[in-house]
């Protein structure tokens, strides 16, 4: 039986084992733990106009956490999954796009009110987007409409049998 020896000098050792513990670091430091993800780009405007300083927020139907991203001034947006990898889970998503921001304190500044119209925030209405593997670019070109819910439909009071109310 023949044993093979491999031989490395100490300097060459210490070159050896560093660019291999910097490999394993950097294919974990690419790792999603396990969740695939795609790029996402994309532009929103409402009534043809960009729409900036929106919130985009995707929520995979299947459970999960959501990506998000802020359009910027031309309306493009970008959204990144969990604040470290850029993209989204890959599958069926339920979309929000807002614009309201609350007043803060702290540094002070006043609350950004809605442009969005209620239809496109409204579970029943909402609007939903599928990302696939690899880089995908979904653009949401809104209508405007109202902003608030509609009211509650009024009811009329019955009348008994006996007439009272």
């Amino acid at each position: 039986m023949m044993h093979l020896k491999i031989c490395f000098p100490p300097s060459r050792l210490v070159i050896l084992v560093t660019v291999v513990s910097i490999g394993a670091a950097g294919q974990v430091g690419c790792s999603s733990g396990g969740i695939k993800l795609g790029k996402v780009t994309g532009k929103v405007t409402l009534a043809g106009a960009p729409l900036p300083d929106a919130i985009v927020t995707f929520t995979p139907t299947s459970g999960g956490s959501p990506s998000t991203g802020r359009t910027a001034s031309d309306g493009t947006y970008g959204l990144l999954f969990s604040r470290k990898m850029n993209g989204a889970v890959i599958g069926e998503h339920v979309v929000t796009i807002s614009t309201y921001q609350p007043a803060m304190e702290d540094p002070p500044a006043p609350a950004v009110p809605e442009k969005v119209p209620f239809k496109y925030r409204e579970s029943e209405t909402a609007l939903k987007a599928t990302v696939k593997s690899g880089s995908n670019k979904i653009d949401f070109d809104l209508e405007s409409g109202p902003i608030e819910p509609p009211p509650p439909p009024k009811t009329k009071a019955k009348r008994s049998a006996t007439g009272c109310y």
